[in-house]
């Protein structure tokens, strides 16, 4: 059969980094075998109803084109105005990659441009662009870099959206990392680093600007990771983060909400055969703020990304971890986030996969000592299905439930329930 690999989660780049380095010395290595890697529902290939784009001497283009409806029965994600509407999308896109033996370069860009019925206030356009490269310096030391912009949407219901009665809140996304990879005989090591700037847009509420420059935010990140190989597909890792945070602009009156930290993590990876792959890792998170009023965070770090494939036919995905996120909201430093996401992929036909999915995620702010204690709470469950019709054609629909909790929020309205239906039809060359 043949193998491509595709449409893996996003974090199962990140298992298989360490999983795939040789476990053993040069004359007796043991490795995660890739195929089994690559067998699963999502990554599966399918020769018969997967297209090739076009090939320009040494590049692979592939352009695509989607076409999207969209129906919900509350718009806004709130409970004190709860209203309907169906809205149209465009979603085109291209992808670009070269095809040489060493080396990568590719250049990505989709957009998004939807329409609403009735509430055209709620109108958007997204777009997203990303160049990235590597370099096969030698057979085992890869440097790897990308770069990018984007256009993006506060999600309604989401902890961003906090300007009821205005058009939904978008920022520019301003990004770019880089990575080298050194593998020796049992043993791959990684550092990376990343900058990440947002800047938002300002806002009309009521005939009032709003100015958004104070979610004006620019992060830092750097990593190291080990890892060693201790056994047939096992692999012992330590990795460590340090991240430095900065608003660009400090309301008056109002203490600074910059931060630096670190999470260190440790644990095991595994993925011997298409059975059970993944990585368990726990640790330590520090994050320190540059104004005293808010309390530092510590505790415990963990972070869980699991794939069990029972049968050639299902795979179970398990992912979980906790974060720290930038803050929307004046006097907020930041949002400590701890999220698990429980999903599936089966193949009901050769071409047919359903996609059943649960997330829940809990978001507690770090407010000032002494202050109100503020949490919210998401929950979703979702039901989809992707259907290949031709080499070509991909249809697609999908339904989810969702809801959101909090405590300690000024706006009780937040607290809402959602339910959401699309179907979309995208065309590939």
């Amino acid at each position: 059969m043949a193998i491509r690999q595709a449409r893996q989660s996003r974090a199962l780049p990140l298992c298989l980094l360490c999983l795939i380095a040789p476990f053993a010395d040069a004359h007796a290595q043991t490795t995660v075998d890739p195929r089994m890697e690559r067998d699963t529902v999502g990554a599966r290939s399918r020769p018969e109803v997967e297209t090739a784009g076009a090939r320009v001497g040494a590049l692979l283009i592939s352009p695509s084109f989607g076409i999207e409806a969209d129906a919900t029965d509350n718009i806004y994600a709130r409970s004190d105005t709860k209203r309907g509407d169906v809205a149209l999308a465009i979603l085109p896109a291209l992808a670009v990659r070269s095809q040489w033996s060493r080396h990568a370069l590719g250049l990505s860009a989709e957009g998004t441009v939807k329409r609403y019925a009735r509430r055209t206030t709620e109108n958007i356009e997204t777009y997203a662009v990303k160049l990235d490269g590597r370099l096969d310096l030698s057979g085992d030391t890869r440097l790897s870099g990308d770069i990018g912009t984007a256009r993006r949407i506060e999600p309604r219901g989401t902890t961003g959206d906090t300007l009821f009665g205005a058009a939904p809140i978008a920022f520019t996304q301003l990004s770019g990392g880089g990575e080298i990879e050194q593998t020796f005989a049992r043993a791959r090591l990684t550092i990376a680093g990343r900058y990440e700037r947002f800047l938002y847009e300002d806002r009309e509420l009521g005939g009032t600007l709003i100015d958004l420059s104070q979610r004006d935010y620019e992060a830092l990140t750097g990593s190291f990771r080990a890892a060693i190989g201790v056994g047939p597909g096992v692999a012992t890792f330590a990795s460590l983060a340090y991240n430095r945070n900065r608003y660009l602009t400090t309301p008056a009156g109002q203490p600074s909400r910059d931060s630096h930290g670190f999470t260190l993590l440790t644990g095991v990876a595994f993925g011997l055969n298409r059975l059970l792959q993944g990585e368990l890792g726990v640790g330590w998170v520090r994050q320190d703020f540059n104004a005293p009023v808010f309390p530092r965070i510590s505790g415990l770090a963990y972070n869980a990304q699991l794939r069990w494939s029972p049968t050639r036919l299902t795979t179970v995905r398990l992912s979980g971890g906790r974060t720290f996120q930038r803050s929307p909201i004046i006097g907020v430093a930041g949002i400590q986030q701890h999220e698990v996401t429980l999903s599936a992929e089966h193949e009901l036909l050769r071409t047919l996969i359903l996609r059943p999915s649960l997330r829940y995620l809990v978001a507690d702010f770090q407010v000032p000592t002494g202050a109100a204690k503020r949490q919210e709470r998401y929950f979703t469950g979702a039901f989809g299905a992707t259907w290949r019709l031709t080499q070509h054609l991909e249809v697609a629909a999908d339904y989810a439930h969702s809801l959101g909790r909090n405590s300690g929020a000024v706006d009780p309205g937040r607290a809402y329930d959602r339910n959401r239906a699309t179907i979309s039809i995208r065309w590939r060359l």
